[in-house]
């Protein structure tokens, strides 16, 4: 799922949500200040960063400030400081998400696994001005059911996995219509938990990745915010 980096100078609380995130699908390393932090990430980059705010020698408002000017992370910022003012200054200081304590291992999950795909959706989007960014389209893209083959116009191909396939090609035959993440999860004959939605998800995330690796181009199916996918380029099917 996700490389995350806990923060927390309560211990029993720290391991506690660890072995939490950890039964959950993520790779979780621990520390219990900033010290700590800054010298594992010598070593080790994190997809996600949880920190919290009261830290003995640099409070968690000082790392969320080092980490937005330093690293390419999420930053997740988990405290009892409810007020306004405290969470305007968690999201001045850079945080991605501000979450009240006490959090629900599960919550903190679902948070941690959106802002890795947000943050993988935004590293792999067209960049603005570009003639797909401005016609909403990029023709010339073929899938082959046979082969498990998505070819780019620039005719570069990339190999799918079988679920990724099943995934493309419910798309291309759903075209012109927004496909929920419910139809999604059905077709890959997955229940409806919330581990399936986190599962998709990953995949996605994967195969934009994966995609833009293999062809130098985004995946051309846009998430539709809270409703599921659609096509932006046409995809023509074949054997």
């Amino acid at each position: 799922m996700a490389e995350v980096m806990l923060v927390e100078d309560d211990v029993a609380l720290r391991e506690s949500m660890a072995d939490c995130l950890v039964l959950l699908g993520h790779t979780v390393a621990e520390a219990g200040s900033a010290v700590e932090l800054y010298q594992l990430m010598a070593d080790k980059s994190f997809d996600v960063v949880v920190v919290d705010i009261n830290l003995p020698h640099y409070d968690g408002y000082s790392i969320t400030r080092y980490l937005s000017d330093q690293a390419d992370t999420g930053i997740i910022i988990t405290t009892v400081r409810a007020s306004l003012e405290d969470r305007v200054r968690g999201y001045q200081s850079g945080a991605d998400i501000y979450m009240t304590k006490p959090v629900e291992p599960e919550e903190l999950s679902a948070a941690i696994s959106g802002l890795v795909l947000k943050r993988c959706v935004s590293r792999t989007a067209p960049i603005p001005g570009t003639d797909t960014a401005t016609t909403g389209e990029m023709p010339g893209w073929s899938y082959s059911s046979t082969n498990l083959e998505l070819t780019s116009p620039n005719g570069r191909s990339v190999r799918l996995t079988r679920r990724e396939a099943m995934f493309v090609d419910h798309v291309v035959h759903s075209r012109d219509i927004v496909i929920s993440r419910g139809d999604i999860i059905a077709t890959l004959g997955d229940d409806t938990s919330a581990s399936s939605y986190r599962k998709l998800d990953s995949m996605l995330c994967r195969l934009r990745a994966k995609t833009l690796s293999h062809t130098d181009l985004s995946l051309p199916i846009s998430t539709v915010q809270g409703v599921g996918f659609s096509m932006i380029a046409v995809i023509a099917g074949r054997g």
